[in-house]
Formats: C-alpha cells, structure tokens, sequence
C-alpha cells in the first residue's frame, strides 16, 4: 500500500485559489448568489487571526519569492 504526503501549505493555498475563481466564474455568469456564498467561505475562516490566515500568509511569500 502506498501512503500519499500531505501538504497542508499547499491545500490552502489550492482552496483559497479555487474559492477565488469560484467567484470570478459566478460573477462572469451573472450568478451573484453563488458568488456570494464562495465569498462567505472565503472571508470567515481566512479572516485576520485565524489559523487558515497565517498558514495563507505563509503559502502566499513563497508563491511570491
């Protein structure tokens, strides 16, 4: 059996990515109420002081350098 690594920096990285062009997609299709809720899921657990918000911080200076 083979195990699979986990990068925990990288998922939120990935999910931040994905919920962002969620967004984008809902509101190129005139679709405010989908892009609404990607934002709620985007703005309450990656809010200023959360655990998800460092572990962002910290994926986003390595994407940047």
């Amino acid at each position: 059996m083979t195990s699979k690594n986990h990068n925990k920096k990288r998922n939120v990285g990935i999910i931040y990515e994905q919920l962002c062009r969620k967004v984008s997609e809902c509101l190129v299709e005139g679709d405010k109420e989908k892009a609404d809720i990607a934002l709620d899921i985007l703005k309450n657990p990656f809010k200023k002081g959360t655990e998800l918000y460092k572990e962002f911080r910290l994926f986003d200076s390595l994407v940047k350098t």
